[in-house]
């Protein structure tokens, strides 16, 4: 009986979280609906690792060679950068390094989002996350109730961090292999409440961890590098 009085007393606290958190006036898509014309743009590009805990850490904010390669490509679309002060667009580019089997993907569920100091204030739960993957496509409303659903289903079901389909002694022996994922966010100028955010997100080849099995961003780099700019090309 207390055991199922728990239970309903932490579904009502999820469903309300839920509610709390869904912003009416935010409207999320895929940068595949984006179809407004080039103009001048701010831009943020961060880098980061999962530390001992798997959570993202910041190691780079605004990183000089990564900007080079947003602002070089979006250059040959039509895009401007600008150095200061309001634009058309804000473009934030958020790129992480890390071994996805061991990271902290949340309590129950597969998560795995960007800080939200490190966002700004433009911080959503529905917008600046790495993982679970979702559908370019994806209306806001779509991606909002799919997080709530994944909300909802942690009271229930089990931690589902993947597992490792190795065995202890071949897991001391294999090399640890990294992931870099990266995320988009294009948000136009808004001179009101409801706001409309642009979102891209993608994946690299795994690739090979420092000697001692750490998810450093240096190994990922060229890959993050590459896929970044094959995902701008593709999608803006």
């Amino acid at each position: 009986m207390q055991r199922m009085l728990f239970l309903a007393v932490l579904a009502m606290a999820v469903a309300l979280g839920g509610c709390a958190t869904r912003d009416p006036n935010l409207a999320v898509k895929g940068v595949n609906e984006f179809s407004r014309t080039p103009g001048d743009y701010t831009l943020r590009v961060n880098l980061y690792e999962l530390d001992a805990k798997g959570l993202p850490r910041l190691v780079s904010a605004d990183d000089a060679s990564l900007r080079g390669f947003v602002t070089r490509t979006l250059s040959a679309r039509g895009y401007a950068l600008k150095a200061a002060g309001p634009a058309r667009y804000d473009v934030a580019v958020h790129l992480l390094c890390g071994n996805m089997r061991t990271s902290d993907m949340g309590l129950m569920a597969e998560e795995l989002r960007v800080p939200a100091d490190a966002a700004g204030a433009g911080f959503s739960p529905f917008v600046h996350y790495w993982l679970p993957d979702a559908e370019p496509s994806q209306t806001g409303g779509e991606a909002q109730n799919r997080h709530e659903a994944a909300q909802s289903n942690r009271i229930s079901a089990g931690s589902s961090r993947p597992a490792r389909n190795m065995s202890a002694g071949a897991a001391r022996t294999a090399p640890e292999m990294c992931q870099g994922r990266v995320l988009v966010v294009l948000s136009p100028a808004s001179s009101g409440p409801a706001r409309e955010v642009f979102v891209a997100r993608a994946a690299t080849e795994d690739c090979r961890a420092a000697e001692d099995g750490a998810c450093l961003a240096q190994p990922c780099r060229s890959a993050l590098e590459q896929t970044l700019v094959d995902l701008l090309e593709r999608r803006f």
